[in-house]
């Protein structure tokens, strides 16, 4: 339900209806709404339906009150402080990365002299 709840809303922000959309990708308006309903869409009728409606795939995932939010927090804030904070993110990663195949090493040697 949570699927047809997020079609709905972008269908009525471009003042189109749900047999449109139906007609659009050759199912019936039943077939679709039942599919919708259950969650038991295809992907591929979901990467058709984002093409049709022009919204990327990832907004039927995201519940609608999110994605307002995201919308507006995205086209607020500058893009190069996301970068530096991907850098930093990406950095302390790489760091954890190392620590955690130095410990790994360390506990190879250990094992290999208890085994002797």
């Amino acid at each position: 339900m949570f699927l047809k709840s997020v079609v709905d809303g972008i269908l009525a922000e471009q003042n189109r209806s749900l047999s449109w959309l139906a007609a659009e990708m050759g199912k019936t308006f039943d077939g679709l709404r039942l599919s919708l309903i259950r969650g038991s869409i295809k992907y591929l009728d979901l990467q058709k339906m984002a093409k049709i409606l022009n919204v990327p795939v990832s907004r039927f995932f995201t519940d609608p009150a999110e994605y307002d939010i995201l919308i507006k927090t995205t086209i607020n804030e500058p893009l190069e402080e996301y970068n530096s904070i991907y850098k930093t993110e990406f950095k302390s990663c790489q760091e954890m990365v190392e620590t955690l195949k130095s410990q790994i090493k360390d506990k190879d040697k250990i094992i290999a002299l208890l085994s002797k």
